[in-house]
């Protein structure tokens, strides 16, 4: 009886046991399951509150396109708190701006929080102003012809493209059709973009016309910012015949008096309507070192007599030739006259040329040539003569060591007013080089999109450039 009676005892004990065992694994798992709920409910809000800051820092931004857009010159930071009539407040975003330079566009960050949660902000940054003509590779109001066989980076004529190359950015034209000119081997009335070309679906015409007329008003300002102490002005009565500029990898240019030229040769260009003979020379012969300028941050150099360049460029810097007030008889020339290089390619070096004519190449120039930067023929073009026989009905031995170079590598930009030839390349009837160079390599800078040389002309209407979403407190 004893036996039983300790075994029920026990038996009871075991069940009680177990009961307590089962209630805590069950009160446990409650626990957690509500726990986990609990967690999910709070990571649900958090998720919320993190995308209604990003909604409200992006509000952020499009108030401060629509302030700017009704005061360009208002930078103030400014914070702003939205409500909801029924709900009460939302949230609010706070806005700051750095004021475009040179050039440069705004930048503008926005802050953006729900309610209260200022520990869940989202950060907006974006670029705010007008596109740089630099946002072309290639823009000329008349005709052009690419022959060659590629073309980096995009292209638009106001007038009419022959594209025989293969683009792989849009290629764009202003006119439906256009009237072919027989300098570009054709003639009768072509489609605004025609050739034998690859890519042809990144083809387009008619777009929009791109105005040149806001250049000529930028000389103006320009010309007075360098007159006043900003950057470097060289007056014409400074020099003869023009200033060469060397520019060093140290980030300093010499400056260079032009004495005299080499003697006068003949040459033929095109000066948008027919074919010119001129006899010149724009070779130097002497030059006197006048001085050893250092650049500045985002520099100007303005020049009233045409201006050489050369040598490797250390900064970001436009130099421009131009007399004022604005004279045909006195228009100013950019000649390139040597290699002319960058110091780096990651975007803190750039050198803008703006012509007030024309950008050209000299006759004595390297076999192999190189040019880095952008040039702007703001009334002319960008060219190298023809100095072959067939161009000229004139055989000159001086020019024929001179005449056919091997090759010639750009990057950059190439902008003009007037016909121009993005290959510096004169050929026969059978394709042969006759003058200029054999092959032709370019480039696309392309920091040149959105961060064009200093001071550089700008075009079409402000907006935003790009916007991304920055890291919390960076």
């Amino acid at each position: 009886m004893r036996i039983l009676k300790f075994f029920i005892y026990n038996k009871s004990g075991s069940v009680l046991v177990f009961a307590i065992i089962f209630l805590g694994i069950l009160s446990m798992t409650t626990l957690s399951f509500a726990g986990l709920a609990i967690s999910q409910t709070k990571l649900g809000e958090i998720l919320i509150s993190k995308e209604y800051s990003l909604q409200i820092a992006e509000s952020g931004l499009n108030y401060a396109r629509w302030r700017l857009a009704h005061n360009a010159t208002d930078y103030t930071e400014e914070t702003k708190t939205l409500s909801d009539p029924e709900g009460g407040v939302i949230g609010s975003f706070k806005v700051s701006f750095t004021p475009p330079s040179a050039g440069s566009p705004a930048e503008i960050l926005s802050h953006g929080w729900y309610k209260t949660n200022t520990g869940l902000e989202r950060i907006l940054e974006a670029q705010y102003g007008r596109k740089a003509f630099t946002f072309y590779a290639f823009l000329f109001d008349k005709p052009v012809w690419f022959g060659g066989s590629n073309v980096d980076g995009r292209v638009h004529s106001n007038t009419g493209i022959r594209m025989d190359a293969t683009g792989n950015s849009s290629v764009t034209a202003a006119q439906a059709t256009y009237s072919c000119p027989a300098l570009h081997a054709c003639s009768g009335t072509k489609p605004g973009v025609w050739g034998s070309g690859g890519n042809q679906s990144l083809w387009k015409f008619p777009v929009s016309n791109i105005d040149f007329n806001g250049v000529t008003t930028n000389f103006g300002t320009l010309h007075t910012l360098a007159k006043t102490g900003t950057g470097l002005f060289l007056p014409q009565n400074l020099s003869p015949k023009g200033f060469d500029l060397n520019f060093l990898a140290d980030g300093t240019v010499q400056v260079y008096q032009v004495n005299s030229l080499d003697p006068p040769v003949k040459s033929l260009y095109f000066n948008g309507s027919n074919s010119v003979i001129r006899n010149r020379s724009i070779d130097i012969a002497t030059e006197t070192l006048l001085q050893t300028y250092t650049l500045q941050p985002n520099d100007l150099i303005f020049s009233e007599r045409d201006i050489w360049i050369r040598g490797v460029v250390n900064g970001r810097v436009t130099a421009i030739a131009a007399f004022l007030p604005e004279n045909a008889g006195n228009n100013r020339d950019i000649i390139i006259s040597q290699n002319l290089t960058y110091a780096a390619y990651d975007a803190t070096v750039v050198l803008g040329l703006i012509a007030q004519r024309d950008v050209m190449l000299s006759l004595k120039v390297p076999i192999d040539m190189r040019i880095d930067g952008v040039l702007m023929a703001q009334k002319g073009f960008i060219s190298r003569d023809c100095y072959d026989v067939l161009c000229t009905d004139i055989s000159n031995s001086t020019v024929d060591p001179w005449r056919v170079r091997n090759s010639i590598t750009t990057y950059g930009s190439m902008i003009s007013k007037e016909f121009s030839d993005a290959e510096f390349r004169w050929v026969d009837g059978s394709n042969a080089t006759i003058s200029g160079f054999d092959t032709n390599n370019n480039s696309y800078d392309p920091s040149l999109t959105y961060n064009p040389p200093p001071y550089f002309p700008l075009m079409g209407d402000a907006d935003f450039f790009s916007w991304q979403e920055k890291g919390k407190n960076e």
